[in-house]
């Protein structure tokens, strides 16, 4: 709907429309109304003008719009106006059509209140605060004054002395893993001096007898250590933590060890990437078990599944032993399709997609040498 033609002439009633989407923009309980007083609306008690023509204007947006409605003071004098003490009250639904004559685009409060917040750090960020601004983060019982406080503080740790935890731990009250996925945010904040922030060491727990041959990569904790009670001959243990070691820095310098006692942890630290050790994983028989062995693969690419603790799995699956994902939380999981191995690829993922069931590695333990059992 059009504005009428008459409204660009008339500013004094621009001037009371925007006071209603003024309101709008504040926080608010109640109807936006309006008095008409001398103080409010000065234009109406002006009486060498033509008042009674400006107050048929108002009467005509309440008709024919509506933009509010008309609540007249029948306890006012006989001598005053009509509309003197009358309370103008807004109609939600009148906003769009009020922006649209007045040109004026809805303004988001948190919006603003970003804006308002980011220009307290004018010189924090390379971008000027966009990122933030783009699309704001959010963190129970912070506002955005305190989110952009944090942000700009991360820039005085950008020192090469401390990892992204540590950074964030130090900015946002304690919380070490606010940051952890958002790094592209730091990068557009803060450009090539991210890269000052140090790598978080990926600390791995190992186990290699003198003389080891072979590496196997197991999944759980209790299986890891079960097999370190009495080892496969001629293997050395690696236990993975679950996605922890799937990660490209698995091969990297900050990878950490802590080796169980009696290991040969000089030859682990040069062998175990070598294309001369064989390497094999062993963990749950399920679809992240085996995304496991995928993003494993991305650093050991001569990994394979290991056949003497999958067999038996396979078989208890087979014989319907399994459990659906629902039982184990496990309804996220995702097919990884293919894993590079030959053996997950024609035998492991087929009958978990035919079966429809999973099972965890902890159920099977070693009896003696590589014979497994449950």
């Amino acid at each position: 709907m059009k504005a009428p033609g008459w409204l660009v002439e008339e500013q004094w009633l621009q001037t009371l429309l925007h006071w209603f989407l003024d309101r709008l923009e504040e926080p608010r309980e109640r109807a936006v109304t309006r008095r008409i007083k001398p103080s409010t609306v000065p234009a109406l008690f002006r009486f060498a003008e033509d008042t009674r023509y400006r107050w048929r204007l108002i009467e005509q947006l309440a008709s024919d719009y509506p933009v509010f409605s008309i609540h007249y003071d029948h306890r006012i004098a006989r001598h005053q106006e009509r509309y003197e003490n009358a309370q103008l009250r807004l109609n939600p639904e009148a906003e769009a059509l009020l922006r649209e004559w007045l040109a004026r685009p809805l303004l988001d409060p948190l919006r603003q209140a970003w804006r308002a917040a980011l220009a307290e750090h004018p010189d924090a960020f390379a971008d000027g605060g966009d990122a933030l601004l783009a699309n704001p983060p959010a963190y129970p019982g912070w506002e955005p004054a305190d989110l952009a406080a944090a942000f700009a503080g991360v820039g005085q740790h950008l020192t090469g002395k401390l990892t992204l935890r540590e950074i964030a731990a130090r900015c946002f009250r304690g919380d070490s893993k606010f940051l952890d996925q958002r790094l592209e945010l730091l990068h557009k904040l803060y450009g090539q001096r991210v890269l000052a922030i140090l790598p978080r060491p990926l600390l791995l727990t190992a186990w290699a007898p003198v003389g080891f041959t072979r590496l196997l990569v197991v999944e759980n904790q209790d299986s890891f250590l079960r097999l370190a009670d009495a080892p496969p001959p001629g293997y050395a243990l690696l236990y993975s933590g679950g996605f922890r070691a799937s990660a490209e820095r698995l091969g990297s310098e900050h990878t950490r060890f802590a080796f169980l006692p009696g290991s040969d942890s000089e030859s682990f630290e040069r062998l175990w990437l070598s294309d001369e050790l064989p390497a094999a994983f062993w963990g749950d028989l399920d679809f992240a078990g085996m995304g496991i062995l995928k993003g494993l693969r991305q650093s050991l690419p001569r990994l394979t599944a290991w056949r003497p603790g999958y067999a038996p799995m396979l078989e208890q699956l087979q014989k319907q032993g399994g459990h659906v994902p629902e039982q184990a939380g496990k309804t996220r999981q995702i097919d990884p399709g293919e894993t590079g191995c030959a053996y997950a690829d024609s035998t492991l993922l087929p009958a978990l997609r035919q079966y429809g069931t999973f099972i965890d590695q902890e159920g099977f333990l070693v009896t003696s040498g590589n014979r497994l059992g449950n």
